[in-house]
C-alpha cells in the first residue's frame, strides 16, 4: 500500500498571501499598465498619492466551496484509492512467491549457491515493489502538482479581473493557521463574491466542453 500522502489541492499551498496591485490614475479612475514599461508610483508626485483600496477572502472557505477544488481533490482520492488496489495486487502476487521461497529455503539443508539464488530473488522482489510504490506515488504527486498551478493560475487570473473591474488595489487573504489579518471590517469581506464568480466560471467552462 502506498505510504499516506496529502493529496489535496489548497488555493494558499504555494503563496501565503494573494496581493494584487492596479496602477490607478490620480482622479482614482483604472488606467491600463503601458506594456513593457515599469509601471508609475502613486508617490512619483503628491497630487497622485491617494488610500489603496484593500479587500480580504477567506482561503478556507475557497478551498471548501470552489467545485474546481472539491472536483479534483474527489478525482485525485480515486486515483489514490485505484493506485493503491494495484500496489496491493502486486504485492499480493510477489508475496505468494516470498512464502514459497522461504517454505522451499526451510525444508531442507540447501547448498550455498542455492541459497544465494534463493537471498538475490527475495531481494529482487523487495525492489520491485519499492520501485512500483514510487513510480505510482510518483504519478499522483505529478497529478497534484500540475492541478496546484492550475488552481493558483486560475484563482489569481480571476482575482485580477475582479480586482480591476472593483477598483481594488489589494487582495489579502485570511485562514485558520494563516492569521495576518487581525481584524477587518465585514463590508470588506469578498468571499462571498470570488467564490461564486469562480464557481460561474468554472461551470461555464464545463458546459463549453
Amino acid at each position: 500500500m502506498i505510504a499516506k500522502i496529502a493529496l489535496g489541492l489548497n488555493v494558499v499551498l504555494a503563496i501565503a498571501v494573494v496581493i494584487l496591485f492596479t496602477r490607478t490614475s490620480p482622479a482614482g479612475k483604472m488606467a491600463e499598465p503601458i506594456t513593457g514599461e515599469p509601471e508609475q508610483s502613486v508617490f512619483s508626485t503628491n497630487d497622485s498619492v491617494k488610500a489603496p483600496i484593500v479587500a480580504y477572502l477567506n482561503g478556507d472557505s475557497i478551498n471548501e466551496k470552489y467545485l474546481f477544488i472539491v472536483e479534483k481533490t474527489k478525482g485525485l482520492e480515486a486515483g489514490l484509492k485505484k493506485a493503491n488496489s494495484k500496489v496491493q495486487a502486486e504485492y499480493d502476487k510477489r508475496q505468494k512467491e516470498v512464502a514459497e521461497l522461504m517454505q522451499y529455503a526451510q525444508s531442507k539443508q540447501l547448498p550455498a549457491d542455492e541459497q544465494e539464488v534463493i537471498q538475490n530473488r527475495l531481494m529482487q522482489l523487495e525492489e520491485e515493489m519499492a520501485q512500483i510504490e514510487d513510480r505510482e506515488k510518483g504519478s499522483l504527486l505529478q497529478q497534484e502538482s500540475e492541478l496546484q498551478k492550475q488552481l493558483q493560475e486560475r484563482v489569481n487570473q480571476f482575482l485580477t479581473g475582479y480586482a480591476k473591474r472593483k477598483g481594488i488595489d489589494y487582495v489579502l487573504n485570511y485562514q485558520e493557521g494563516l492569521q495576518l489579518i487581525l481584524y477587518g471590517n465585514k463590508v470588506f469581506d469578498v468571499t462571498s463574491e470570488v467564490v461564486n464568480g469562480l464557481n460561474e466560471e468554472y461551470r461555464t467552462e464545463k458546459a463549453a466542453k
